[in-house]
């Protein structure tokens, strides 16, 4: 008995008390022939092996018998059959005794007995091996962590292995290769020898399910158990598992691992590997196992032609594709089952097509055709598909014409490739002709159809669009999915609709389709959109209860919309808040907070936000650094822009015409023109040509230093360079001639601005007005201020009439100017302190005093502060009354000045002007008016 392999231990001891158990039939069939061994050549033996053999009993026999007979095993199946056979046999030759009945008849009913009796007892045992709780259906099992496996002890053979392998089978088709490792595992432990089909049973199942590391380990326990080789399919199926993978590497090992493992590798071996190196593009390691496989002595197939035809495509080698074609149809004149078919064909076609060779692709459809192969979908899909990436939609469009003309019926995915790029153009009015006319061919549209639709309205902000797209997909039974909804919500994202993404989330819900993170970020960016910061602070809230994990996007858009509110103190808590959770800060989101600081001109502020940025390594875009040069060019502060321009350059930031006019702007506002002439000459150096912008900055700095000669000088540079002047540039123009006290030049400019294309606006003539009133000539700014009015383009604005007011004031002409201040008032143009300061001075020097009091007390009605001292002050018009003798009312004017700061501002012109004005002044008024 301790002779015997495969017999468990401990089962000697337990003869001597038979209630330990019973031998099963395998064990007297290992057992016997050592017995009759050890008698036949010994003249002892153990009587205790006679005695314990004597203690089995007739009922354990029977069971053992039933047990035998109702086995799944291959033994049991071949000892049902022949006892049934048998019976059946005999049973009917009695019968046909007594009723003869046909041979075919007899066998018939033999077959089908035994048939209907086996079907029944490998029915029950499937019903016993199933699992308790069906496994879901997934593509990646899930499997324990890796163990090093249990060693297998010596072969031994039975029965109950059978039913174990056909119980892991049937694990294995339910999915369930946890339960199917368990078993093996539970058969290793209680130390029975599996046989080398239960080990394929698993490998096969794991390299099926893609699970290749599993599958691996145990093919490496099958090794190190000795208990036989994987069979051909075992291996096959391991080195396809590695191509769907696109693991050549390891498809190339295992095929070079057969003959070690005792595997003689077949056609399929070959065309595993073969197929790994197509999917990886591998074409030339593709071409060298093909040889291989000649070498070896194995026959390449027509899908083995087809797999390098396929590593050609991939690589876009349309001429290696022809070629063997070639080949191919010169190897099919000796073995027809080699004739290139339609795959092989769209192979060569795909190759074409990825080369751009859209004639050569052309060429093989027609030569397909000439050899009786008909075209499929995928012969013109290829082409359509590469015409639409390059561009020509309108060449893929006519492709879609040779299909249908060809009587090839094209699918939704030759629709969707086209769609696909009217979406990326944004080109809603094709996409929805194309979609029109696949309707009207009878295609019926897929999701990912109306998923472009959808997103071709919702780029360009077409929300109904979006929703009629919608309301179409679910009435053609098709149910929108997250992604339908998600860029449906991008449609009011863009015009900051908040209530319709709000909406739009509600659906999903109703629709038992659960938000997910993109969903919640499109709704804060739509508040953002919409300066709605409370909005969104309440869906930040509502984003983390339902369990979803903020990222960079979601913080950005909380940023982003205090930022565009002006409460930057809230955006950098929210920054804070960013950098605290783990989430790495984008440029957009400090780009916003920087762009709302620098608005503020919080320059020190501005200049610690980038600081940050790059200590934290987010880049720092050009955009960035403008709005930095720009806050310091507001507050005329040149050498902090200067520098920050040439540390722009330092970190390989490429500053672009909107850098260096800022800097041109911050010395124009400076004053300082030889500066930004020297900037607009590194400009140029750098190969950065000016623009508008640029121009009207110098243009500016001239202005603001009276330069009218250098003014001029750059308008013709900039006439020069094809940049056309805009009105800003003439009125900087215009400025500069006026503060160089050259009226005629000024005059000349703003005649001239027409001829250039350009028409004047308030600000040209009110420049050319006010120096007419500088050099004292107010006959001159009325006839600018009536050629103005001429046209009936372009009403005055208060700073054209104050200027007139102001000139015939200077002038000495009180009425005059008391007239254009009149005519201002109907014109509904509010008169400014230093007109009515103008008027008291030239009332008082004219000897008008009381025309001045009252203009001072109207003044004040106004709402603006008189002066104390000077002329057109309240001390002038006191001085005046006192030198005249009237000490009563100069006493008053002195009384109204002091008493005027506790004055209330007046809330019209009116009922105000009565309550600060005597009778007397009243009188005046009136007389003036």
């Amino acid at each position: 008995l301790a002779q015997a392999p495969g017999l468990k231990k401990g089962v000697y001891p337990s003869w001597k008390d038979p209630s330990h158990g019973t031998l099963t039939p395998s064990d007297l069939l290992c057992i016997l022939p050592h017995s009759v061994r050890l008698i036949l050549t010994t003249s002892t033996y153990d009587t205790a092996f006679v005695t314990s053999l004597s203690t089995i009993t007739m009922t354990g026999i029977a069971s053992d018998a039933i047990a035998l007979f109702t086995s799944t095993s291959n033994f049991g199946v071949m000892a049902r059959t022949v006892v049934l056979g048998g019976l059946g046999t005999f049973s009917v030759n009695v019968t046909g005794m007594k009723l003869p009945v046909p041979a075919a008849y007899e066998e018939l009913a033999i077959v089908a007995a035994l048939l209907v009796i086996e079907l029944a007892i490998q029915s029950r045992a499937h019903v016993a091996a199933a699992p308790a709780k069906k496994a879901p259906k997934i593509g990646k099992v899930p499997v324990a962590p890796r163990a090093e496996l249990p060693e297998a002890p010596a072969a031994k053979s039975g029965g109950a292995q059978s039913e174990v392998s056909l119980r892991m089978q049937a694990a294995a088709r339910a999915g369930d290769l946890p339960a199917a490792e368990a078993m093996m595992k539970r058969l290793l432990a209680s130390e029975a020898s599996p046989s080398v089909v239960c080990y394929g049973v698993l490998i096969s199942a794991f390299a099926k399910a893609g699970d290749l590391e599993s599958a691996e380990r145990w093919l490496g326990a099958l090794r190190r158990a000795g208990v036989g080789a994987p069979n051909t399919i075992c291996m096959n199926i391991v080195i396809n598992a590695c191509a769907k993978q696109g693991d050549v590497a390891r498809a190339e090992y295992w095929l070079r691992q057969m003959p070690a493992l005792g595997v003689q590798p077949d056609a399929m071996s070959y065309n595993a590997v073969l197929d790994a190196c197509a999917r990886a593009g591998e074409l030339a390691r593709a071409e060298g196992w093909l040889r291989a496989m000649r070498e070896a002595g194995q026959q390449p197939n027509l899908v083995s032609y087809s797999s390098v035809l396929h590593a050609c495509a991939v690589a876009s080698d349309a001429k290696k594709a022809e070629s063997w074609l070639a080949a191919m149809v010169e190897a099919s004149a000796a073995d027809a089952t080699l004739k290139p078919n339609a795959i092989c064909y769209n192979a060569v076609i795909h190759a074409c097509s990825k080369a751009s060779d859209i004639d050569r692709a052309a060429h093989w459809i027609s030569a397909m055709v000439a050899q009786g192969v008909q075209p499929t979908v995928n012969s013109y899909s290829t082409i359509i598909d590469r015409l639409a990436k390059n561009g020509d939609v309108e060449g893929a469009e006519a492709w879609l014409g040779r299909m249908a003309d060809a009587g090839v019926e094209a699918d939704v995915v030759s629709y969707n490739m086209i769609l696909c790029k009217y979406s990326r153009a944004e080109d809603a009015g094709h996409a929805i002709r194309l979609f029109q006319q696949m309707l009207s061919r009878g295609v019926r549209p897929n999701t990912v159809c109306y998923n472009l639709m959808i997103n071709i309205h919702a780029r360009s902000g077409d929300a109904q669009g979006a929703m009629r797209r919608l309301k179409e997909m679910r009435a053609a039974g098709i149910a929108p999915d997250r992604i339908s909804l998600n860029t449906a919500m991008k449609a009011f994202v863009r015009g900051g609709d908040v209530r319709g993404a709000e909406m739009l989330l509600q659906e999903m819900r109703r629709s038992s389709v659960q938000p997910d993170l993109y969903s919640y970020n499109a709704i804060l960016a739509a508040c953002a959109r919409a300066k709605e910061s409370q909005r969104a602070e309440q869906w930040f809230v509502r984003l983390c209860e339902d369990g979803l994990v903020a990222d960079a996007m979601s913080y950005g858009a909380m940023i982003e919309v205090h930022a565009q509110v002006g409460d930057v103190r809230r955006a950098e808590t929210w920054l804070n808040r960013m950098e605290e959770a783990g989430a790495q800060p984008s440029s957009h989101a400090y780009s916003a907070l920087i762009q709302a600081v620098s608005r503020l001109g919080d320059v020190p502020r501005v200049e610690r936000l980038i600081v940050a940025m790059v200590d934290r390594g987010v880049e720092v875009s050009g955009g960035t650094y403008n709005a930095l040069i720009s806050a310091c060019a507001k507050k005329g502060d040149i050498e902090r822009a200067e520098r920050w321009l040439r540390q722009m350059a330092e970190k390989g930031v490429q500053a672009d015409v909107a850098s260096y006019s800022a800097v041109i702007h911050a010395c124009a506002k400076a004053n300082d023109l030889s500066r930004a002439e020297a900037w607009v000459a590194k400009m140029e150096e750098a190969g950065t040509d000016a623009n508008v912008v640029t121009y009207n900055s110098v243009i500016n700095a001239c202005a603001r230093c009276g330069d009218a000669h250098r003014a001029e000088h750059w308008l013709e540079k900039m006439l020069a360079k094809g940049v056309a002047p805009g009105v800003l540039t003439y009125n900087s123009l215009i400025n500069a001639c006026a503060k160089a006290g050259d009226l005629a030049r000024a005059e000349r400019w703003l005649t001239a601005m027409p001829t250039h294309g350009v028409q004047p606006d308030d600000v040209s003539y009110s420049t050319v007005i006010h120096a007419c009133g500088t050099r004292r000539d107010p006959r001159r700014a009325e006839q600018w201020l009536d050629k103005m009015q001429a046209g009936g383009a372009l009403q005055p604005s208060a700073f054209c009439y104050n200027s007139v007011v102001q000139a015939w004031s200077r002038a000495g002409d009180a009425t005059r100017a008391a007239t254009w201040l009149e005519t201002m008032r109907r014109g509904s143009a509010e008169p400014t302190a230093a007109s009515y300061s103008a008027l008291v001075a030239v009332h008082v020097r004219t000897g008008a005093l009381a025309e001045a009091e009252a203009f001072a007390r109207e003044m004040m009605a106004a709402g603006h502060a008189v002066p104390r001292n000077g002329p057109g002050s309240l001390a002038s018009i006191a001085n005046a009354w006192q030198m005249r003798g009237d000490g009563a009312r100069a006493a008053q004017v002195r009384r109204l000045a002091t008493d005027a700061p506790s004055m209330p501002p007046a809330s019209g012109r009116g009922s105000s002007s009565q309550n600060w004005s005597s009778p007397n002044d009243s009188a005046a008024l009136a007389r003036r008016r």
